[in-house]
């Protein structure tokens, strides 16, 4: 399938740590096992700031952005048969581009394959046709991805929430064994552990505890609007002074802080038997002490978690259709959207102090000079 190749379109490249360039890229054809969208919103996440800021090596240079809400622009043939969808059905694009052939592909957990791909974190925009980010107004899609069809009247921001509630439903549910009833801790009030605050919500926890900074006041007050109970927590807090003030016997504990003292401190807050699911990332070479006597003494499970599956996308999408008031609550963790132009203020929103601030969004089409933050009523 062919395109107007005499468009382009316009894209925020990141050339180097702290430094993005608008450039122009020409509309790429679409062969008969690809696709492209028209991206109509893409979520700031914490991975794209240590992108930015060089904490994370990168292939400069880079289109960012990998929680992608779009429309086909244009698909071949084959893809359109394999993912079930025409030109103009509303898609959410999973970040990973599986090989499909190892062991971890062929078993569903493709999250692990050693040689994927990755929209907005793995290919430069060196690499032909250069669209492999969502900061962008298209974005190519490779043959092997993963498209989820919307419903056509789900708002963009809900849309791209719906990995972190994935993210949330595959470790808390299916990995850590949450139920209804159950005590859960979640350490990080991001919009990972706001999230999973709302599954917590979702499936009939008894009771919900989300920690965080004082500079977190923003997405701590969502958390409280949320239903869960907010503590703020301090960096030179002893052992002690933090489990008086966060709790015990907690069924499950989730860390989403990458707090090196939080995830030590964790396990002291789970009942026997507790689960600590860890999905925090403190700095590869960081090595974080924990009292394994104590794990043994009381038989605490610890279970590391790394993204999500198909499964736990489409059990997150039934999720948001079938409550709509948790869907409405994802989709206001989006408080600030900006421009294409200014995708350097969007991946620094997070540390800008912005008032009420949650999370950051980039809306290609939007032509406003400067951010627009989003009603949270």
């Amino acid at each position: 399938m062919t395109t107007d190749s005499s468009a382009s379109v316009r894209a925020a490249v990141l050339v180097e740590p702290d430094r993005f360039e608008i450039r122009e890229f020409p509309v790429p054809s679409v062969t008969d096992d690809a696709a492209l969208i028209d991206v109509e919103l893409c979520g700031v996440c914490g991975t794209d700031l240590k992108y930015a800021s060089g904490r994370l090596p990168a292939p400069y240079p880079i289109i960012l952005g990998h929680e992608v809400v779009g429309r086909v622009a244009a698909i071949g043939r084959a893809a359109a048969a394999h993912h079930g969808l025409a030109v103009g059905d509303r898609v959410l694009v999973e970040s990973s581009i599986p090989c499909w052939h190892c062991d971890a592909c062929r078993s569903g957990a493709y999250r692990l394959c050693p040689t994927k791909g990755g929209y907005g974190t793995r290919t430069s925009s060196t690499v032909a046709p250069g669209l492999w980010g969502g900061m962008a107004e298209q974005m190519f899609i490779a043959p092997g991805s993963i498209l989820h069809r919307l419903p056509a009247g789900m708002p963009a921001e809900t849309a791209v929430g719906v990995p972190l509630l994935a993210n949330g439903l595959q470790w808390l549910l299916r990995q850590g064994g949450l139920g209804p009833g159950d005590r859960v801790l979640i350490q990080g009030c991001g919009p990972q552990g706001l999230a999973a605050a709302l599954v917590a919500r979702s499936v009939g926890a008894r009771e919900v505890v989300v920690t965080g900074l004082e500079t977190d006041a923003g997405r701590l007050a969502f958390a409280a609007r949320s239903g869960a109970r907010t503590v703020v927590v301090h960096a030179d807090d002893s052992p002690e002074a933090r489990i008086e003030r966060v709790g015990s016997a907690f069924d499950v504990a989730l860390d989403v802080s990458g707090s090196p003292a939080a995830i030590a401190g964790a396990p002291a807050h789970l009942r026997p038997r507790g689960t600590f699911v860890l999905a925090g990332l403190v700095g590869r070479g960081t090595t974080v002490p924990i009292a394994t006597d104590e794990l043994v003494w009381r038989e605490i499970r610890i279970q590391a978690v790394l993204s999500k599956d198909d499964a736990a996308i489409r059990s997150a999408l039934a999720l948001v259709i079938g409550q709509p008031e948790i869907g409405v609550l994802l989709g206001k963790l989006i408080t600030d959207v900006f421009p294409l132009d200014d995708v350097a203020s969007a991946i620094g929103a997070v540390k800008a102090g912005l008032d009420g601030f949650v999370k950051a969004a980039v809306q290609p089409d939007y032509r406003g000079s400067a951010r627009r933050r989003v009603a949270l009523a």
